[in-house]
Order: C-alpha cells, then sequence, then structure tokens
C-alpha cells in the first residue's frame, strides 16, 4: 500500500474542513499536515472555540505540525500580493521537502504558486472533498457537503463538484 502523502495547508482549508465536520477525517488522506506559524495563530485568534480545541487536538496528536518559514524576503515579497497565512504557506512550500501538496483555495495564492514551481502538487478544498468521496471518505450525500460549504461561507462553483 502507498504511504500516505504530506500538505501543507493555509487558514482557509482547516476552517472550512473543521466548520463541515471533516478536518478529523483528513488523516486518512494526508499522514501529516504542515501549517506556518500565522496560520497556527489565524485559527488561534479567531475566537472560535471548537475550531482551536479541534486544531489543538491535531497538534497533540501529531497530525498537524507548525512548522516555521526561514526564508523571510520571500514571505515579505509574497505578502505585498497575499495574506500572512498564504504568503508563508507559499514560503514553506518551497522550503519544505518532505510535503508532496500544498493546499490553497484562493485564487491569486494558486497563481503565484504555480509560478515557483516547486515540484508539488497543488490542491484546494474541492479536490480534497472530491478525493474523500471517490474513496468513501465521507459517507454523506454530495448534496449534503454542497448544502454545508454553502452555510460556511465557502465560495466555489458546483460544477467542480462533477465526475464524482
Amino acid at each position: 500500500m502507498k504511504p500516505k502523502p504530506r500538505a501543507i495547508s493555509n487558514t482557509s482549508f482547516i476552517t472550512v474542513m473543521h466548520e463541515i465536520g471533516y478536518l478529523n477525517l483528513c488523516s486518512e488522506v494526508f499522514e501529516s499536515i504542515y501549517i506556518p506559524k500565522s496560520v497556527h495563530d489565524e485559527v488561534e485568534q479567531s475566537g472560535i472555540d471548537p475550531l482551536t480545541a479541534s486544531l489543538r487536538d491535531l497538534l497533540t496528536k501529531g497530525f498537524i505540525i507548525i512548522r516555521g518559514c526561514s526564508n523571510s524576503a520571500l514571505v515579505n515579497s509574497l505578502k505585498s500580493f497575499l495574506g500572512s497565512g498564504e504568503a508563508e504557506t507559499i514560503a514553506l512550500a518551497v522550503e519544505l521537502k518532505e510535503a508532496e501538496f500544498v493546499i490553497l483555495d484562493d485564487l491569486r495564492a494558486r497563481n503565484l504558486f504555480r509560478r515557483l514551481d516547486t515540484g508539488k502538487r497543488l490542491i484546494g478544498t474541492i479536490g480534497i472533498l472530491k478525493f474523500m468521496f471517490i474513496r468513501s471518505i465521507i459517507k454523506e450525500s454530495m448534496g449534503t457537503v454542497i448544502n454545508e460549504l454553502e452555510h460556511a461561507g465557502f465560495h466555489f462553483k458546483k460544477d467542480l463538484f462533477q465526475n464524482c
């Protein structure tokens, strides 16, 4: 059996997956998820107690791992176009050799990441949810998940769920 890949994530994925109830199921997809310090801080400062408790639990279990970015010049350059979480996520993707995937949903962040040619695979929340459907990790109907995403305020095109 092929080992599960490791990923680097920004805040939106962590928040949305928690909001719709699938953050814990991500351990069935990934061996671990790395987050930069700014993503950890954004979640901690969100004021959403169940989200921060979930993050702390996954940190304790070693599934989510906080990693610092050493390339502050790259981070600062990216911050002129992106928020801190996305900027540090992309910078961490450049530095961290052991991660195979980078999870980004923001279109601007995705486009900047593609230009860096890190050799890592780019995926978003929808792509991970589709994978979870295909592998029967998610038991609810696709319609239920789409409704949960909309209720969580996640913006997406419903046709992205075609071919599941």
